[in-house]
Order: structure tokens, then sequence, then C-alpha cells
């Protein structure tokens, strides 16, 4: 059987619904909540007006309709469902579609809100209320093709971007030394098989000497290790292909990703370093383990590894990167933002990420030592990018 060939669901008992996960459900279906509130009004009004039915009917249809699309997300945040590989028709004929809805809502959400508050203001002054259609109908539709555009091609092709790197220290046979960083993949059914393939082609293209995964490889479990191997073995560079875990790599799983990479030529360091030579000279490669799950060793990844000697290091979540700084690395890649799936296309930092991080995308200094953060290929949540493409980043380093 191929490694990307579909696989029949196999039975599974509900994941454990503790309280972590039932706080984190309670916070994203509120959101969801506060997104859909004017949606839910919009359409209601809608409804009065193209039918003679009463409001409070035209109301609780509306509802209804906003509540059976949320079912779709509270089924998938209840049972992780990519624990398992699902047939094709769920994600593209019920997924996919809610999350052109969902993103719609968003998108459309603040000019909603404020419009609607403009009308009740109205309202209790005793002016008259026109109807709402002629004016929030259009930003929905727009918002609606904007969420139609993130959730397909918006979200399936990559970018690359091209970003040269001063690196103190690095010797002279290493200027214009080529890395092909790829992060956050997120292997799932949102990721069909043309699509990783696809990036794997492009990382190929750039013909970089060396290939950089930082983490995140799956969304949850088990059921698309296969996934994980075929992506991981399309790829190649002449240094090789090397990578660390992200804190998705062990969701609903131990060593899931280990051993899908165990079956590739990908060397995987879990606070360890490794090494490329041009010539007489010598550039480390180190990798720390996962944050979240409190894994991570910077120390252990650079031990033996002499002071001042340049080191590229590979760690998936930004957060750690002022203490990576302080041990004199000169240079890391991390990915985990996504750069928050959404944002302004004037800059990589206008957009949705910088609510959780200040490191949410491009390139920062601290000193000598720079970070990379990646906005990713893949998506978690609600599959969909709009602003914030697909990135593959080809770095080059040049000497400081």
């Amino acid at each position: 059987m191929s490694p990307v060939s579909a696989r029949a669901p196999k039975p599974r008992s509900a994941p454990a619904f503790n309280a972590w996960r039932r706080g984190f459900l309670a916070r994203v279906l509120g959101a969801v909540a506060a997104m859909q509130l004017p949606a839910v009004i919009v359409l209601a009004a809608a409804l009065r007006e193209s039918t003679a039915a009463s409001l409070p009917w035209c109301a609780l249809g509306s509802l209804a309709m906003h509540l059976a699309g949320a079912s779709v997300l509270a089924h998938r945040l209840r049972w992780w469902i990519d624990d398992v590989r699902m047939p094709w028709w769920r994600q593209w004929l019920l997924e996919v579609p809610y999350a052109v809805y969902a993103t719609g809502c968003f998108l459309a959400a603040p000019v909603a809100w404020v419009a609607l508050a403009g009308f009740g203001v109205a309202a209790l002054a005793g002016r008259p209320v026109a109807s709402v259609l002629p004016w929030l109908g259009p930003v929905y539709a727009v918002a609606g093709l904007m969420g139609l555009w993130g959730s397909t091609a918006g979200r399936a092709w990559a970018r690359v971007t091209r970003v040269e790197v001063p690196v103190a220290g690095l010797p002279e046979a290493f200027d214009g030394y080529r890395i092909a960083h790829v992060s956050d993949v997120h292997c799932g059914p949102y990721v069909p098989a043309w699509m990783f393939l696809a990036w794997a082609r492009r990382v190929r293209s750039l013909d970089a000497d060396l290939v950089a995964l930082t983490g995140d490889l799956i969304t949850v479990g088990e059921g698309y290790l296969d996934d994980v191997t075929a992506f991981a073995r399309g790829l190649a560079a002449r240094d090789g292909v090397v990578a660390c875990m992200g804190n998705h790599d062990y969701f609903q799983t131990v060593d899931g990703v280990v051993r899908a990479l165990a079956a590739t030529e990908v060397r995987l360091l879990r606070n360890a370093a490794t090494s490329v030579s041009r010539g007489g000279a010598t550039l480390h490669i180190a990798g720390v383990d996962d944050r979240w799950s409190r894994r991570d060793d910077v120390d252990l990844a650079l031990r033996g590894i002499a002071p001042r000697e340049p080191v590229v290091m590979l760690a998936h979540d930004p957060v750690g990167w002022p203490d990576i700084a302080l041990r004199g690395v000169a240079l890391t890649l991390s990915g985990h933002t996504h750069g928050g799936q959404f944002g302004v296309p004037l800059g990589p930092r206008l957009n949705l990420g910088r609510l959780a991080s200040r490191f949410s995308a491009g390139l920062f200094r601290q000193g000598e030592s720079a970070l990379f953060v990646s906005r990713g290929v893949g998506t978690t949540g609600v599959p969909t990018r709009v602003g914030m493409a697909p990135e593959i980043a080809l770095l080059v380093l040049r000497r400081a």
C-alpha cells in the first residue's frame, strides 16, 4: 500500500474529556459565538424581509442554521478527529465549507458589530432604522469570498521568501550557504497528498544546501504519519534534511513522528547537534525538543560546541529565542505561530499572531543573534489563510 493511500477509519473511543479540554472547548466556542452572532442577526433580517414569517420565527431559523454549522466544529474539537485517517468527503463536503463560512463571519464581525451597535443606538434614540441588509450584505459577501479563497487555493500555494541573514563568525566557506526552512506542515485531513507533495517539489526546486524542518509535522494523533514519511522522503538538499519536534508532534502520540522520520533520511535533532563542513570550516546545526511539554534543553543541544562557533538552532516555538540568543547562537529558526493565519499583506508582522507573541513572523535581531519565524505551510484550527500565505523560506547566510 502506498504511504499516502487512504485507510478506512478504525473504531476508537472518545479522547478523555478532561478539565483542560473542557476549558479549551468553552473558549473556542465562546469566540465562535461572538463572531457568529452578528451573522445570526443579519440572516434573521434577511429571512424577515424575504418571507412573511414573524421576526421570532426568523430569529429561531437563523440561529438553528448557525448552530448546525457550528456542530461540525464542536464534533472536531470533541473527538480530535485527526487521530485517525478520515474519508475524503468529510473534510471537503463538511469541514472546508464550514471553514469558508466561519472565516467570512470572522472577517465581517468587526464591521458588523459596529454597524449593529449604530443601529441599536439609533433605535433607542427614536430615530428610524433602515434595513441592515444594504449595509452589511455586501460586507458578508466580500468576507465570504475571502474565506473561500483562503480555505482553498489561498492555503495551498506556498510562497517562497528569500532572506539574506548576516551571521557573526560565519566562515568564508559558508558565505552564501542556502537553507530551505519549512515549518508547521500539519499533515492531516486538510493536507492531501497533492498539496504536501507540491510543497516538497517547491523545496527541491530551490537547490538548497540544507533543508530545516521546525516541527509540527502532524496536527493530532497517528492517523497521518504515513504522510509525514512521504513528505520527508520528497525533500532533498546537498547536506540533507534536519528537523526538530513541535508541540503538535506530541498530541495524542508519544513517538509517532519519531517513527515516521526514522523511515527516512531526515536527521531528527532532539536536544542534539550535527554539523556540516566546507573544506576545513564547520557550521553547527542544533535542535531543541518541544518546549510546551518541557522536553527542551538548550544546554544539552549545544554540548560540545565551543563558544563563538557559528550555530544554527532549530526551535519550534520562538518564545525561547531570547534565552537561546544569550547562549551566543547566531541564527535560530522557528515556526509555531503560522503568522496568525490572518494578516494584512503589507508586512510580515501585521498579523493575528501578534496577539500571542511579538515574534509572530519574519526576521528579528538581538545583538549578534538573529531569529527567523516562518509562517509555516499548514494550518490548525480553521483551515484558512487570509493575508498570511503558506511560506517556504530560503535563508542565505552572509558573513557579518
